[in-house]
């Protein structure tokens, strides 16, 4: 035989490894897109967390149309506050009915929220704009999240679910950059911050298709797999590979029809909900949403020596690129690691600043030229967002059971922001009784708490698939080759030669 005749079996799996990683590709390259996009309706409402304080200072100027006091500003800070709790509990309804219809509804509430604040002609006014923003707010606080890890492959879900908290913090950047340009104007604000639901709309409706995930929810498993192929890479007059009829084969608990409450009370619902309510109760009263919220009065409370107004900007771009690193590091280091170097970082930034400014408030001079609180304050921002701001709402859209992660996700943000605005209603009564660097060591000493907790009780799901996830707080390993009694959907986690689907048959390749 001539040595330099290559054998036809190894011809064709060249082609067919070469034709598979094309297909990875094109599918990694679509969930990238569809992640963007559906992360893109998640800077309107962000703006909402910034905008007190880039609106605050014009509305008590003696310049502006609308007065309001030092109580009113506070209730303006924590309106919005108090609105995302409800805008939470709505997602967990909307989120059942279609994680599109979720996206949509998210930007038009917020879009309606801006322009009504745009048309304030009093305190009530605002008011009720910022609460409707703050609802809006809620609303997209999971969704984007949710949809990115059911589209996303095991090795890119780690570093999607990542991205909401770096749109968050983009919207958040960019009220502060508005802010900046329009310091006297609270309205021009508002009506640049309109722009970006109207924008969102647009793709959600021309662009963005519906999770996969929720099709199989819903019984609708013919459509579930179609979309799945599309983000897989695979064309669609393809057959379903064995990998995607097994991404969409039902758990344990689908193949059981139990009632809602008792899949609520299971132990892998109970246990994953316990842990992120009280990393969430870490992560907001250690300040993270009082330095958003407050962000100009920050600076000037740290004594930091510049224009707050371009402080608050510096302390957007730390937060931005804080939100950018994790995003690129978490599918390496997964969630433990990120969140005990935050927890560390932010313990100790905060008390290097509360023992600066107790100094200050003795009487001792510190010749820094007000650089320590720059670091100080900066430091904390970037490391709160490597792991105590992103992490507990990128491990929502993992943790939680898939029958039950709408209305827990919702759940778990609703009392997020309740907590979120105590902490936003009470910073200014706090700072009058405990003094800036009594409430600086208080954020400090919760920080050091949550990073104890992340140490004994966080769990790490990197590297697991949604359905490991789920049997990781399971007291029993139930054994995977059960079939559906219904022929809906049989399928086996060693495979099979023939799936049913919608009585539809899918031969295996």
């Amino acid at each position: 035989m001539n040595g330099n005749v290559v054998p036809i079996d190894i011809k064709m799996d060249w082609k067919n490894n070469a034709e598979m990683k094309r297909r990875e590709r094109k599918g990694v390259v679509y969930q990238i897109l569809m992640s963007l996009s559906a992360n893109f309706v998640i800077i309107g409402p962000a703006m909402g967390f910034g905008y007190s304080a880039v609106a605050l200072g014009p509305l008590r100027s003696e310049s502006s149309d609308v007065q309001i006091n030092f109580n009113q500003a506070n209730w303006i800070a924590t309106s919005s506050a108090l609105g995302i709790p409800i805008g939470c509990v709505l997602s967990s309804f909307l989120m059942r009915r279609g994680r599109k219809l979720t996206l949509l509804m998210v930007s038009i509430i917020s879009f309606i929220g801006w322009i009504i604040i745009y048309m304030s002609n009093s305190y009530e006014q605002i008011l009720i704009g910022r609460v409707i923003s703050g609802i809006g707010t809620g609303l997209g606080s999971i969704p984007a999240t949710v949809y990115s890890g059911e589209i996303a492959n095991i090795k890119w879900r780690g570093t999607m679910v990542t991205w909401t908290g770096s749109f968050i913090a983009l919207g958040v950047l960019i009220v502060y950059f508005f802010g900046c340009i329009f310091k006297e104007d609270w309205r021009m604000i508002a009506l640049m911050c309109s722009l970006f639901p109207i924008l969102s709309i647009a793709l959600i409706v021309l662009v963005l298709p519906e999770s996969p995930m929720w099709y199989r929810e819903r019984g609708r498993l013919e459509e579930a797999v179609e979309t799945l192929k599309k983000f897989r890479g695979i064309p669609k007059d393809d057959p379903a590979t064995t990998d995607i009829l097994l991404e969409l084969k039902p758990n344990n608990q689908q193949r059981h029809k139990k009632h809602l409450m008792k899949h609520l009370f299971r132990r892998n619902a109970i246990i994953p909900f316990a842990i992120m309510l009280i990393y969430f109760l870490f992560q907001q009263f250690s300040g993270i949403f009082v330095m958003v919220y407050y962000a100009v009065d920050i600076v000037q409370s740290a004594g930091i020596k510049l224009d707050p107004y371009l402080g608050a900007v510096f302390i957007g771009v730390a937060r931005f690129i804080g939100s950018i690193v994790i995003a690129l590091f978490s599918s390496k280091y997964g969630r433990r690691v990120p969140s005990i170097v935050s927890g560390s970082g932010m313990t100790l930034s905060m008390g290097m600043l509360s023992i600066y400014l107790l100094m200050n408030d003795k009487g001792y001079v510190i010749k820094d030229g007000g650089i320590i609180p720059v670091i100080c304050v900066v430091t904390y921002i970037f490391l709160s967002t490597l792991g105590f701001l992103s992490i507990p709402f990128a491990m929502i859209g993992e943790i939680y059971p898939s029958k039950v992660k709408d209305i827990l996700s919702g759940l778990t943000t609703c009392i997020t922001y309740i907590f979120s605005s105590i902490t936003i209603k009470t910073y200014p009564n706090m700072l009058l009784v405990m003094g800036k660097h009594g409430v600086f060591f208080f954020y400090a000493i919760v920080s050091l708490l949550g990073t104890l907790f992340i140490i004994f009780c966080l769990p790490e799901t990197k590297g697991k698939s949604l359905n490991e996830i789920e049997e990781m707080f399971n007291k029993k390993k139930n054994d995977s080759n059960v079939l559906e009694s219904d022929g809906t959907v049989a399928m086996v986690s060693n495979g099979v030669e023939n799936i049913q689907v919608d009585h539809v048959n899918v031969n295996r390749v």
